[in-house]
């Protein structure tokens, strides 16, 4: 395994690197990143910003918006939350690699006293709340899985940001987006912790008990991503043009 820290927070910036590494640097073995990233609300690869996010209300807070090469919904991050990400030659099904990417992810936060479960198709839940959602997306053998981990969230800011779905909402009992998700953090004995220390210690579960290495960008390496950022992910036309 191959652990690569971007060691950005710009999101359009950690998005093209995931990029640059399903599509252009492919390594025989698993990649794993883990990052955190400014505010920020993240579109799926489908969906229109007017219809997932409050416009007036991002502009106002200098909320950025990015769009995503996978699908799935909109998440909000900030500096709270942390991101991981798997990168790998496909070579089982996409179901497969998801079950295996959150069953990771569950294993780690298992060895912090944290007993989250995996729900339905993208979720993992804890104490019935949703803590983190994957995605995917597959370019040429190659399959991007990656989410978001709830730890010290702004959950009042989240549920100001995205615009609810109430017909996915309410048919599961579920009140507001507010009552659906939940924080890491008040569940780990030890609580006490920033995000960036969560971050560590979730590395360090991760990488347990595992033959890995960690990787860094070189220069020509990082002019591709910058080079992806700026035609892509941190292009106006990508993010509110549609998909390409």
């Amino acid at each position: 395994m191959l652990y690569i820290e971007t060691n950005g927070t710009d999101a359009a910036y950690n998005f093209s690197a995931e990029e640059y590494l399903t599509r252009y640097r492919r390594f025989d073995a698993r990649v794993l990143m883990l990052w955190q990233a400014d505010r920020c609300v993240m579109l799926g690869n489908n969906q229109a910003a007017e219809a997932e996010t409050d416009m007036i209300f991002t502009s106002k807070e200098n909320i950025s918006i990015i769009r995503r090469s996978s699908g799935g919904g909109a998440i909000f991050t900030d500096r709270g939350t942390v991101l991981y990400t798997y990168i790998e030659a496909l070579e089982n099904d996409a179901k497969t690699h998801r079950e295996t990417a959150a069953a990771s992810i569950i294993e780690a936060l298992g060895t912090m006293g944290v007993n989250a479960v995996q729900e339905g198709r993208n979720d993992i839940l804890l104490e019935g709340r949703k803590i983190s959602g994957l995605a995917q997306y597959v370019c040429g053998g190659f399959i991007c899985t990656h989410g978001s981990l709830l730890y010290d969230t702004d959950l009042d800011m989240l549920t100001a940001v995205l615009v609810a779905d109430e017909t996915k909402l309410h048919p599961k009992g579920i009140q507001s987006i507010r009552s659906r998700v939940t924080n890491i953090k008040p569940y780990i004995k030890d609580g006490s912790f920033t995000a960036a220390e969560f971050k560590a210690r979730l590395k360090a579960a991760l990488l347990r008990d595992k033959m890995f290495k960690e990787y860094r960008f070189n220069g020509p390496e990082l002019d591709r991503i910058e080079h992806i950022r700026r035609e892509k992910y941190g292009n106006r036309s990508w993010t509110f043009g549609g998909t390409d």
